[in-house]
C-alpha cells in the first residue's frame, strides 16, 4: 500500500505539473512553433536520460539483464502497433493512423490523441521505477512532471485555438496529465503484485520511450522544413541536463 500510495502522489505530481503548463492557454496568445520545438526537444531529452538512469541501468543492477532487453523490444512492438491502430496526428509530420479514420475524426482530437499516445510510457515509468525505489520513483516523477510544463502549454494551446475555447483546451491538457497518473498506478499495482516481472516492465517502459523519442518527437523537430534546429538541439541537451543531474541529487 506504501508503494502504491507513492505511486500515486508521484503521479499527480506529474498531472499538477501538466496541468500548470496548461492554464498558459487563458492567457491569449498563441506558442510560437520554436517555443513548440524547444518544449518537444526538451521532453525528449528528459525521456531519453531517464531510460537510462530510472529503468535500464536500475533494472541491470538488480541482474534483470534479460528481462530487461526482452521488455525493452515488447514496449518498442506495443508503440509501433499503437502507432498502426489507434488516428492522431502531428504538427509536422501529419497524420498517423488507419487511412479510413483520417477525415472522420477532427483535428484536435488526433492531435489529443497524440498526446495521449505519449502520455501512457511516461506514466508507466513512473509507476514501475517508484516500484523499484520510492525514491528513483519520486526523481522520476520530478523530471517528467518538469518537462510536462511545456508539453501542457503545447497541448493545450493548440486545442483551445482549434476549438476556440480556453477552458476546452485547458481541461484536455489537465486530462492529458492524469492519463500519466492512472498509467503510474496501473504500473506500481501490476509490478508490486507481480514482483518477478518488474525486469520486464522496467524493460518495457525504457522501450516504449525510447520509441516516441526516436519515432515521434525527433522527427516532429528536426525536419527538413523546420527552421529551429539548433533552438530544438539546444532543448534536448537542456533535458538531457536537467534529468541527468536530477537523477544524481535525488537518487
Amino acid at each position: 500500500m506504501s508503494t502504491l500510495y507513492s505511486a500515486l502522489v508521484n503521479g499527480l505530481i506529474i498531472a499538477g505539473f501538466t496541468g500548470l503548463g496548461s492554464l498558459v492557454a487563458f492567457a491569449g496568445f498563441k506558442l510560437p512553433r520554436w517555443g513548440l520545438d524547444f518544449s518537444m526537444s526538451f521532453a525528449a531529452g528528459v525521456m531519453l536520460v531517464a531510460c537510462f538512469t530510472s529503468l535500464i541501468i536500475p533494472g541491470f543492477e538488480r541482474g534483470f539483464y534479460f528481462d530487461v532487453g526482452v521488455g525493452i523490444a515488447v514496449g518498442v512492438i506495443v508503440m509501433v502497433s499503437m502507432d498502426l491502430v489507434i488516428p492522431h496526428e502531428h504538427l509536422a509530420t501529419g497524420y498517423e493512423g488507419p487511412e479510413y479514420m483520417r477525415r472522420k475524426l477532427r483535428k484536435a482530437i488526433l492531435l489529443a490523441l497524440a498526446v495521449a499516445i505519449h502520455n501512457v510510457p511516461e506514466g508507466l515509468a513512473v509507476g514501475v521505477s517508484t516500484v523499484y525505489s520510492e525514491r528513483l520513483g519520486f526523481a522520476t516523477a520530478l523530471a517528467i512532471g518538469l518537462q510536462d510544463i511545456p508539453e501542457g502549454a503545447a497541448v493545450a494551446l493548440p486545442l483551445a485555438i482549434l476549438w476556440s475555447s480556453r477552458l476546452k483546451g485547458f481541461t484536455t491538457g489537465v486530462l492529458s496529465g492524469l492519463v500519466e497518473t492512472v498509467m503510474a498506478l496501473i504500473g506500481a499495482l501490476v509490478f508490486t503484485v507481480a514482483g518477478g516481472l518488474l525486469g520486464l516492465g522496467m524493460g518495457f517502459s525504457a522501450g516504449a520511450m525510447m520509441y516516441i523519442v526516436v519515432e515521434e518527437i525527433l522527427p516532429e523537430v528536426l525536419h527538413e522544413s523546420s527552421t529551429y534546429r539548433k533552438i530544438s538541439a539546444a532543448g534536448f541537451f537542456l533535458g538531457f541536463y536537467v534529468m541527468l543531474y536530477l537523477d544524481l541529487l535525488l537518487g
